[in-house]
């Protein structure tokens, strides 16, 4: 009986190959799907790490606004977005303003798209410069410093007086940002505000002198009030971002600590966030705190009285919205 050797040498060469070929198949499925999961795994930090973004944006830089949702808007594998449903409370109505959006990939977190950051027109009727939100057009109340080293600029906005203008628009109710003439303290804003507007936020204002209005449009660094405009004074939950209250003073302290130390804003040679730490520097607790300014809203014809206070340096209107026979204002 002969033997094909040549024959038995191919067929276990083919065995062989086809063995190999198995084992390369099962390393490489195996291989994917550890990078795979290892990419879900980053993707899921990231997004953790996303949200703490928009969390401390909601506590510090959110101007009488209110997140209520955090939600994935665009899900690629490795480039996402998370954003954010967000409203305004105009005495008791809430009105929808742009959403906050943080793009994250595998290797960054960070705002998204160029819709963040407003931009500054002249306003038709008067010629000021007012800042409009990009993505919407909504007017955002601005915030003057009346020791600011003036440097005049072609886009700069000069003092504005504009809640006066309010007495013409009747069964409205609007916000307005007040900047005082000299920081004042907690207890010294509940005594001169009337009874009859809601304060929505308190504005920490400016270490730095050399920052203009223009310079911190989009950017200024304060803490929002909480339904009916007061802030509270508890310690003991600042270490998480996860147990921040937005209205409790100890939390916006820990999240402006918590910026200064993740971010940067320069403007005018000035980071907004190193300036923000100046001041909770200087005012640790509520009850030390000075405020340069707030954001109050009413009934327009209550508002309409504010630039008459001797306190008052500028006032500045943001959003309005019509009065409905079957929602009562707050105030």
């Amino acid at each position: 009986m002969t033997v094909d050797f040549d024959h038995i040498i191919k067929r276990e060469k083919r065995k062989q190959r086809l063995v190999t070929s198995g084992i390369l198949l099962v390393a490489v499925v195996l291989i994917l799907g550890v990078g795979v999961t290892a990419v879900k795994q980053r993707m899921a930090s990231q997004y953790r790490a996303a949200q703490k973004v928009a969390m401390i944006t909601d506590m510090i830089e959110s101007p009488n606004v209110t997140s209520t949702s955090h939600y994935l808007a665009e899900s690629g594998l490795f480039n996402r977005r998370l954003k954010s449903d967000r409203f305004k409370n105009i005495d008791g109505y809430l009105v929808k303003t742009a959403p906050l959006e943080i793009n994250f990939s595998l290797f960054s977190v960070g705002y998204g798209g160029g819709t963040q950051l407003p931009i500054t027109v002249p306003i038709s009727k008067t010629k000021t410069i007012g800042a409009f939100n990009r993505e919407n057009g909504e007017k955002l109340p601005l915030f003057f410093n009346p020791k600011h080293e003036a440097i005049k600029k072609a886009n700069e906005a000069d003092t504005t007086h504009e809640s006066q203008t309010l007495a013409d628009l009747q069964k409205h109710v609007a916000e307005v940002a007040i900047s005082f003439k000299e920081p004042m303290t907690y207890a010294e804003i509940q005594a001169k505000i009337p009874d009859n507007l809601l304060i929505n936020w308190y504005w920490l204002g400016m270490a730095s002198n050399k920052l203009s209005v223009t310079d911190t449009i989009g950017k200024v660094i304060g803490i929002n009030a909480n339904e009916i405009g007061q802030l509270t004074d508890t310690p003991g939950k600042s270490g998480r971002a996860n147990d921040w209250t937005r209205h409790n003073y100890p939390d916006f302290v820990a999240a402006v600590k918590k910026a200064a130390a993740t971010r940067k804003f320069n403007s005018s040679g000035i980071d907004i966030y190193q300036d923000a730490l100046q001041q909770i520097k200087t005012y640790p607790t509520l009850k030390q705190a000075k405020f340069s300014g707030i954001i109050v809203s009413g009934r327009t014809e209550n508002l309409a009285q504010l630039d008459s206070q001797a306190y008052i340096y500028a006032t500045n209107v943001g959003l309005d919205a019509e009065v409905l026979p079957y929602i009562a204002p707050t105030k």
